[in-house]
C-alpha cells in the first residue's frame, strides 16, 4: 500500500514537473519559431523594399548618365575641350541653356556645374559662379584626391547640406578636360529612403568604399556607424540588439539597407513569452514545493531504485533471497515480491535504453567519419557559397582561417607499378600515411583538410592567415615542398604535387581544385617529384607594368554555372556583364580572349547540357568565331547560353513539379476517405514533404489542405448527384466530424447546402 500511494504522489509531481518543463519549452520553441519565422518573413520583405529602393536609385544614376552622355556630345563641348580654346560667351550660353535644362529634367537636382581644368573655371546654372566656387574647391579638392572617374559626397554647397556627384569629362576618352557637378538635395532620399517619421526602423546607404552616404530613420548616424557599418563592410556578427537587413553591393558599390531595434521588433512576442515563462514559473515552483512535501515518502522507493541502477548484480542476489527454493515451503510476502519485481522493470527498461542508446552512439561514431569525408569531397567540388555551407564546416569541425586559400593535388609517382609491387593492405597504410603527412604539414603551417581522390591521388585544401598573395603563394608552395621532402625521404615512393592559384573567396573553391589537378597533366613537362604550380603554365595577361586582368575567366565560369542552376538569370546577367572591365585593355589580343571565352562556353554546356534529359545541342564553333566584340559575346551569353540552358533546367523543373503534383493529387483523390496527412502521403509516394508543398503551389497555386478539401467535396457531389447515401454517411466517410461541420463546408465551397444541391440536380 505504501509503495502504491508513493507511486501516486510520484506520478503528481512528475505531471506537475514535466507540465510546467512543457510549457517552458513550448514557451521557448514557440518563441524561437515565431520570432526565426517573423525574422525571416521582415528579411524577405525588407529585401524586396531594398531591392525596389535599389532600383529607384539605379535607374535615377542610369538617367543622370544619359544626360551626361548627350551633354558630352554638345558641338560647344568638345571646342572649349581644347587647352588652347579661348572662352566663346555664345558657347559658353549654350552650354549653360543645356545643363539647365538636364536641371529642369532631373528631379531633386539643386544645380549643375561645369569645370575646366585648363582655366580652374566653374560654370553654374544659377548663374553665380563667383559665390559657388568656394564652396565647390573643397569637392573638388576631394574628388581629384580619389583618382576616380565619378564619386558622390556629402558636403555643404552655400551653407547647404547637399550630395554631391562629380564625374569627369569626356567619358570615353583617356585625357579629361572637365568636370561636371551635380548636387542632389535632401528631397532626393528623403523620396528614396522615406521621411523620418514615416516607419520605424532606419534605412541607409552606404557608398563603395563603406562609408555612410545618407540615412532616414530612427537611428543616429554614431549608432549606425557604431553596431551597423562593420556587419557589412568588417563582416563581424550583427548585434543582438538590432535586426539588419542589407542588400549586396550593387554595381556602383552602393549598399541599401535597413536596421531596426529588436525591442521593438518583437515587442509583442517578448510580452507572450514572459506571460508564458511566468506560468511556466508558477507550476514549475508549485511543482519543488509538491516535491520537497512528499520527499519522505519517496525516498524508500527513489533509494530502492538507485540501489537497483548502482549494484545490477546485488538484485540477482536479493532476488534469490526473496525467493528461495519451493523445497522449504516459505514464500516472501506478497507485496516485497511485488515491490520488488516492478522496481526491477523500471530497472530492465532503464537498462534496455541504455543499451540501444549505447549502441545508436557506436553506429554515430562510425558513420560521422563517412559523412564528414563524403562533405569534404562535396565541397572541393563545389565550394562553399552558402552560411549554411559554412554551418555545416562547423558541424564537422572543419576550420578554416579567413586569410588566403590554396589547393593541392597530391598523386603517387607510378602508383598502378606499385600495386604489383605491395599487397593490398601495404597500399592502404601507404595511403593512409600519405594523407597523415599532408594533414600534418597543413596543420603545422595553417588549417585545412585532406580527402582521398581515387587511387594514388588526394586533394587538400590548405587556409592561412595571410591574406597578401604573394605571401600567401610562398607559404604555399613551402608546405607543398615539405610534403614532397618528407615522403621522399621517408616512403619507398615520390609524389608530385599540383598547386592552384591563391583565392580568398571560398565559393571558388571548385576553381581551385580543378586547377590543382590541372596542374599535375604538366607532368609530362616537369617530371615526377616535382612541385607544380599552375601559375606557372597560365599565359600572360600583363604587358609591362600593368596589372592583371580584372576578372578570371575560370571564376567567370564557375558563377555562371551556380546562377543557371539557380535559375537565377538576372545574377546570370550581372556575372556576364563583368566581361565590360575588359573594355578597353590594349595588353591582350583578341585571338586569346575569344579562346578563353569559346572555350568556357562549352565546359559551360558540358557541364549543365549534359545533366539534361534532352541535352541542349552545343554551339558551332563558327557561330562562335562570328563574334567579333565584347558587346556581341556578352549579348550572345545572355541569350544563347544563359536563356537556352535556364529554360532548359527550368522546363525539367516544371515537368518534375508537374509529375509530383499529379501523383499527388491522384493519391489524394483516392484516399480522400482516409485520415490523410501530407507526410503520410509523401512517405507513400517517396516524395519529401517540401518538394510536394512547393509542386502543389507552382503547379496547382494550391496547398495540401485546400487540394485534399476540393477532392472530398467532389466526390462529396458526385455521392450526392449519384447514389441515396445521407448527409451523415456522406460526412463520417469523409472524416467529418459530425453532418453539421461537414454541410457548413460543402456550403462555403459550392454555394449551397447538401440538401439544396441534390433537390437541384434532381
Amino acid at each position: 500500500m505504501r509503495l502504491q500511494r508513493s507511486k501516486k504522489a510520484q506520478t503528481l509531481i512528475i505531471m506537475l514537473l514535466l507540465t510546467s518543463l512543457c510549457i517552458t519549452v513550448m514557451g521557448f520553441t514557440v518563441y524561437r519559431i515565431a520570432t526565426n519565422a517573423l525574422t525571416q518573413e521582415v528579411q524577405s520583405a525588407y529585401h524586396v523594399s531594398l531591392l525596389r529602393t535599389q532600383d529607384r536609385v539605379e535607374s535615377y544614376l542610369k538617367q543622370i548618365d544619359q544626360a551626361v552622355l548627350q551633354f558630352e556630345k554638345l558641338p560647344a563641348l568638345e571646342a572649349l575641350a581644347s587647352p588652347q580654346k579661348e572662352e566663346n560667351n555664345l558657347e559658353i550660353l549654350n552650354l549653360l541653356e543645356t545643363m539647365l535644362r538636364m536641371q529642369t529634367s532631373l528631379e531633386d537636382v539643386d544645380n549643375i556645374a561645369l569645370y575646366r581644368l585648363s582655366t580652374n573655371r566653374l560654370y553654374s546654372t544659377n548663374h553665380q559662379v563667383s559665390s559657388y566656387q568656394d564652396d565647390y574647391a573643397e569637392v573638388i579638392k576631394q574628388f581629384e584626391q580619389l583618382q576616380v572617374n565619378q564619386a558622390f559626397f556629402n558636403s555643404n554647397v552655400k551653407q547647404t547640406p547637399t550630395t554631391v556627384y562629380v564625374r569627369k569629362l569626356p567619358i570615353f576618352q583617356s585625357t579629361k578636360s572637365f568636370y561636371i557637378i551635380i548636387h542632389l538635395n535632401q528631397k532626393f532620399f528623403d523620396h528614396i529612403l522615406g521621411a523620418h517619421n514615416e516607419s520605424k526602423g532606419t534605412y541607409f546607404m552606404l557608398d563603395e568604399h563603406g562609408s555612410l552616404l545618407q540615412y532616414r530613420g530612427d537611428l543616429n548616424a554614431e549608432r549606425l556607424l557604431k553596431d551597423v557599418v562593420p556587419i557589412i563592410t568588417e563582416e563581424k556578427p550583427a548585434s543582438d540588439e538590432l535586426f539588419t537587413a542589407y542588400l549586396p553591393p550593387s554595381y556602383n558599390g552602393w549598399v541599401f539597407g535597413f536596421a531596426i531595434s529588436n525591442a521593438e521588433l518583437f515587442m509583442k512576442m517578448n510580452g507572450i513569452r514572459s506571460g508564458i515563462f511566468i506560468l511556466a514559473g508558477i507550476l514549475l515552483g508549485l511543482a519543488i514545493l509538491v516535491t520537497v512535501l512528499s520527499t519522505n515518502r519517496l525516498w524508500r522507493g527513489w533509494s530502492d531504485i538507485v540501489s537497483l541502477l548502482d549494484d545490477s548484480t546485488a538484485s540477482g542476489s536479493s532476488r534469490q533471497r526473496a525467493n528461495p527454493s519451493r523445497g522449504n515451503g516459505a514464500r516472501p510476502s506478497e507485496a516485497a515480491s511485488l515491490a520488488l519485481d516492478e522496481f526491477r522493470q523500471i530497472y530492465d527498461k532503464m537498462q534496455r535504453i541504455k543499451d540501444t542508446r549505447d549502441e545508436l552512439k557506436e553506429q554515430v561514431k562510425e558513420l560521422t567519419p563517412e559523412i564528414r569525408e563524403a562533405f569534404i569531397r562535396n565541397m572541393l567540388q563545389k565550394g562553399l557559397r552558402s552560411e549554411a555551407d559554412l554551418e555545416k564546416c562547423r558541424r564537422y569541425h572543419i576550420s578554416l582561417l579567413p586569410g588566403s586559400y590554396s589547393c593541392y593535388c597530391v598523386e603517387i609517382d607510378q602508383y598502378k607499378s606499385m600495386a604489383e609491387l605491395y599487397s593490398e593492405v601495404d597500399l592502404y597504410y601507404f595511403r593512409y600515411g600519405l594523407s597523415m603527412v599532408i594533414q600534418e604539414v597543413i596543420d603545422a603551417h595553417g588549417q585545412g583538410v585532406v580527402s582521398a581522390h581515387g587511387d594514388g591521388r588526394f586533394l587538400a585544401l590548405m587556409t592561412v592567415q595571410e591574406s597578401a598573395p604573394e605571401k600567401a603563394s610562398a607559404a604555399m608552395l613551402e608546405s607543398a615542398s615539405a610534403i614532397r621532402s618528407f615522403i621522399k625521404q621517408y616512403f619507398p615512393f615520390t609524389v608530385s604535387i599540383g598547386v592552384s592559384l591563391v583565392r580568398k573567396d571560398f565559393a571558388y573553391m571548385s576553381v581551385s581544385a580543378q586547377e590543382a589537378e590541372e596542374a599535375l597533366k604538366h607532368k609530362l613537362v616537369t617530371g615526377t617529384n616535382e612541385v607544380i604550380p599552375i601559375a606557372e603554365f597560365l599565359p600572360d595577361t600583363t604587358n609591362g607594368e600593368q596589372e592583371p586582368l580584372p576578372i578570371s575567366f575560370r571564376e567567370l565560369e564557375n558563377d555562371l554555372i551556380y546562377a543557371i542552376r539557380s535559375l537565377d538569370r538576372e545574377l546570370a546577367y550581372r556575372y556576364i556583364d563583368g566581361l565590360n572591365a575588359l573594355q578597353g585593355l590594349r595588353s591582350i589580343s583578341y585571338q586569346w580572349l575569344q579562346s578563353q571565352l569559346t572555350e568556357m562556353v562549352f565546359s559551360i554546356y558540358r557541364t549543365l547540357g549534359g545533366s539534361l534529359r534532352k541535352p541542349v545541342t552545343e554551339p558551332l564553333m563558327i557561330e562562335l568565331m562570328e563574334l567579333a566584340t565584347l558587346d556581341e559575346w556578352t549579348g550572345w551569353l545572355k541569350t544563347q547560353a544563359v536563356n537556352r540552358l535556364t529554360a532548359g533546367l527550368a522546363q525539367e523543373h516544371l515537368e518534375h513539379m508537374q509529375k509530383v503534383a499529379e501523383q499527388l493529387t491522384a493519391y489524394i483523390d483516392t484516399h480522400n476517405e482516409e485520415d490523410l496527412r501530407l507526410e503520410g502521403c509523401c512517405k507513400a509516394l517517396n516524395v519529401p514533404v517540401s518538394i510536394a508543398r512547393q509542386a502543389l503551389k507552382e503547379v496547382r497555386d494550391t496547398t495540401f489542405s485546400e487540394c485534399l478539401l476540393q477532392s472530398r467535396i467532389a466526390k462529396a457531389q458526385r455521392w450526392l448527384a449519384e447514389t441515396d447515401m445521407g448527409v451523415e454517411e456522406i460526412a463520417s466517410r469523409l472524416q467529418y466530424s459530425n453532418a453539421q461541420n461537414f454541410s457548413r463546408t460543402f456550403k462555403k465551397a459550392v454555394g449551397v447546402p447538401p440538401g439544396h444541391y441534390r433537390r437541384g440536380i434532381g
